[in-house]
């Protein structure tokens, strides 16, 4: 399983609409984020943060990021949302992407379709 290194990742995935490139991190961060010892399944907000911080991104692009990662809005990172945040980071460091307004469809775990369809008008 390849490791994720910040700064200089192995990897960028381009976004898919089948989901697969999301799957595929996912995959592929499992082992980081098990290693920064997340505790009920959760990395808590420092933890979060320093990892955020060891990308070397600005202060700026980094809430926005956590802003769009934070899916459920609980101050904490699951793996689901760790693999988002990082993905997001590959995609700026990588790629020099701009950060979207909104996360793409296609960047949304399936674990949390359910809670931003729900902030979406009209969404239950």
């Amino acid at each position: 399983m390849a490791q994720h290194t910040f700064g200089r990742t192995h990897f960028f995935l381009t976004f898919h609409a089948d989901g697969r490139a999301l799957q595929d991190s996912a995959d592929r961060l499992l082992s980081s984020f098990e290693a920064l010892g997340p505790e009920g399944g959760f990395l808590n907000t420092q933890k979060a943060r320093d990892v955020l911080v060891k990308t070397g991104l600005e202060k700026e692009q980094l809430r926005m990021i956590w802003n769009l990662s934070d899916i459920d809005r609980d101050g904490l990172f699951d793996h689901d949302e760790y693999v988002v945040a990082m993905f997001l980071c590959d995609a700026v460091i990588q790629k020099g992407r701009p950060i979207p307004a909104e996360l793409p469809a296609s960047v949304v775990p399936p674990s949390k379709r359910e809670i931003l369809n729900a902030r979406k008008p009209g969404g239950f």
